[in-house]
């Protein structure tokens, strides 16, 4: 069959509009690879729905004929019991089908969770966009909605739709030998419906727009009332009326929304009662003609009366099955345009084991050397791939010389909506890290400098130039390879509601070096604030799952960051203003330790904040992408520029601040 497909080009992506029978070979395979006994027991379904209701119309004929031919009691009950335990059977084994609707809902289940490792799968560039952030919503349609979501409806629609065509090929066969124009006038009095149904599915479209942007202010709400950050200020600021207009807002648009529907559900059910009186009307007026001229007996009239009531229920459902599987169709297009973006880790990589061997290479051990035939780590140059047993790259941290880093007239820009390439950020940028260097690039926000972050651990690819690590090409690396040579610090702190140990290691429990945990929680001065409160490595963090999971406070957290950065050991340590949310004399301390803790290391110092200057060999000043001034902090004061007025004001500010703090002590200290 050959597939009719269009091309749509949405928001930085293209969706390819998949026909109905793709897309149910597309569900029944996802079906198949989960949950392959809910095919099997639908296959099942599939004949007993076509047989239940033929016993059905056909066990009141058998009666009245054996009436009529006078059989002996003996003979009716015998037979009627047979048919009955036939028909029981059928019956009893087709209710109990139903049972699969629980297995089959586990497979929507699985698909939220499939869509979330396919956007850890595809280029970070993607997900972080708007108009991925936006793919990735419409696919989620497949899963939400319950029985209404796309899978679950294409999976009933065809199970549906397939019982209904047997059907009518079976009642068309018994109209058939009554009269073939019965048939033909009844599925010309069904087609009407598709007009209904036509009307029904255009409406739909029309309202797609509006039900996702009511959608989107609904989701908003309910998240923001769990939201108990925000507890303070609706107490303090008195945002109770205003907020629960808007609610009012939110609720009144999603009732809108269902009245609408509700009003075109009752519309076509009115016009699929009219045209379905009128077809009943005139078969069965037909039928007691027949009756009535000779034509066919009581017990015929009977069968054909029930073949024409399930013949009209079986062509307006299949044409509502259609319909229904057509309004699926936009939901499912989006989940499989998502799930064929390109991947930069294949799932098979992304689902690999960490074998023994593995875990020992990441932890610095001897991996086989002279036993295995494979290298010491301390043998293993800089820059070159060491294989460990499941085959990734491994850095054992320090044991690898401090890379050097150069940015050859890079250029990037962020894509826009439609994702053609905005305002450039970096344009022919140039730059040289020396290997063991402490860099501190510093600028206002919006200077570039998370984006040359981003950039150079591999989240974004550079639209022009390259990025070289100890001479080579980052793009020739692997992802994972280049990954074991980074430990980064960034501003937004994943913190996990798990133990103490995988947060360290972000790794399972299993995998996490013990001592090694304890060592990185001793250099970043946790071991004993955790010591004291009689914390182990199995305590869990944050109240999320255990209730007695710990909430650390803002510097303790930026130490845990320190912690595991050093659990990782990696040769190029990147702080992505990892101290915005601390005061000064915290900031200083938590860039003390990371300094004390990276010698032997290529580290670089992101800050809008100049804290972190001081302690760096270097400092890069960036404007708009460029580079404006650069130098030592000695240096750079000494040239009276922007650097140094930005140092200044800041100092000016902390001085003030402390200024503030002297006078407070001394007037306690009077009392």
């Amino acid at each position: 069959m050959k597939e009719n497909k269009r091309t749509v080009h949405a928001e930085g992506g293209r969706v390819v509009r998949h026909s109905i029978p793709s897309n149910i070979l597309f569900w029944l395979k996802i079906y198949w690879k989960w949950e392959p006994g809910v095919v099997l027991l639908a296959a099942l379904e599939l004949i007993l729905g076509a047989l239940v209701p033929l016993v059905g119309i056909y066990l009141p004929k058998l009666v009245l004929d054996m009436l009529a031919g006078h059989v002996t009691a003996a003979v009716l009950i015998r037979t009627l019991g047979l048919w009955g335990l036939l028909a029981a059977a059928l019956y009893g084994v087709s209710g109990g089908l139903r049972g699969k609707y629980y297995v089959q809902n586990s497979v929507r289940s699985y698909l939220m969770p499939e869509l979330f490792l396919k956007s850890l799968r595809v280029s970070y560039e993607i997900p972080e966009s708007e108009w991925g952030k936006k793919a990735y919503q419409e696919a989620l349609g497949v899963a939400s909605g319950g029985d209404w979501s796309a899978s679950t409806r294409t999976f009933d629609g065809t199970l549906a739709i397939l019982q209904n065509i047997l059907c009518f090929a079976l009642y068309s066969t018994v109209l058939g030998v009554l009269n073939p124009w019965v048939v033909l006038v009844l599925m010309a009095l069904s087609m009407l419906n598709i007009l209904v149904i036509e009307k029904g599915l255009r409406f739909e479209d029309s309202m797609r727009e509006r039900e996702a942007r009511h959608g989107r202010h609904w989701n908003y709400i309910l998240s923001a009332m769990g939201n108990m950050t925000a507890a303070k200020d609706v107490r303090i600021f008195g945002m109770h009326p205003w907020l629960g207009g808007i609610r009012d807002r939110a609720v009144t648009e999603m009732e809108e929304d269902k009245k609408a529907y509700q009003r075109l559900h009752n519309w076509q059910q009115a016009m699929n009662g009219l045209i379905g009186l009128v077809r009943d009307v005139a078969a069965y007026g037909y039928l007691i003609y027949s009756v009535s001229t000779g034509q066919i007996g009581v017990s015929d009239f009977v069968l054909y009366f029930g073949a024409v009531t399930g013949f009209s229920g079986f062509v307006t459902g299949m044409l509502y099955q259609v319909g229904d599987l057509k309004s699926a169709r936009n939901a499912t297009d989006y989940f499989r345009a998502y799930m064929a973006l390109p991947e930069e880790v294949s799932e098979e990589e992304s689902i690999r084991a960490v074998t023994p061997d593995a875990q020992r290479n990441q932890t610095g051990a001897m991996t086989c050397g002279e036993h295995g035939g494979q290298k010491p780590m301390a043998s293993v140059k800089a820059g070159e791939n060491f294989q460990g047993t499941d085959g990734r790259a491994a850095y054992a941290g320090q044991r690898f010389p401090a890379p050097g880093i150069v940015f050859e007239d890079v250029g990037f820009a962020y894509k826009k909506e439609d994702g053609t390439p905005g305002e450039k950020v970096l344009d022919h940028f140039n730059l040289t890290i020396a290997p063991g260097e402490k860099l501190a690039l510093v600028g206002v926000n919006g200077a570039g400098k998370t984006t040359l972050v981003k950039l150079l651990c591999g989240l974004y690819q550079p639209d022009q130039g390259r990025i070289l690590v100890n001479g080579r090409s980052r793009s020739e690396m692997e992802s994972e390879e280049w990954y074991q040579m980074l430990s980064v610090v960034f501003q937004e702190q994943l913190v996990l509601p798990i133990t103490i140990a995988e947060n360290l290691s972000l790794q399972r429990r299993e995998e996490t070096d013990d001592e090694r945990a304890w060592a990185a929680l001793e250099k970043a001065g946790l071991s004993e604030t955790f010591a004291r409160q009689k914390l182990t490595l199995d305590t869990f963090m944050k109240k999320t799952i255990s209730r007695k999971g710990i909430e650390l406070s803002g510097g303790q957290q930026q130490r845990l960051m320190l912690a595991r950065a050093l659990y990782k050991d990696a040769p190029l340590l990147v702080l992505d203003e990892p101290t915005a949310a601390l005061d000064p004399i915290a900031e200083s301390e938590v860039y003390e330790s990371y300094l004390q803790h990276s010698r032997g290391k290529t580290a670089i110092f992101i800050s809008h904040r100049l804290a972190s200057t001081r302690f760096s060999d270097r400092i890069i000043l960036l404007d708009h992408g460029q580079i404006q001034e650069e130098g030592t902090h000695e240096q750079l004061m000494k040239l009276g520029g922007a650097y140094a007025h930005m140092y200044q004001v800041q100092s000016s500010y902390y001085e003030k601040e402390a200024e503030i703090g002297n006078i407070r002590n001394s007037k306690l200290g009077t009392y």
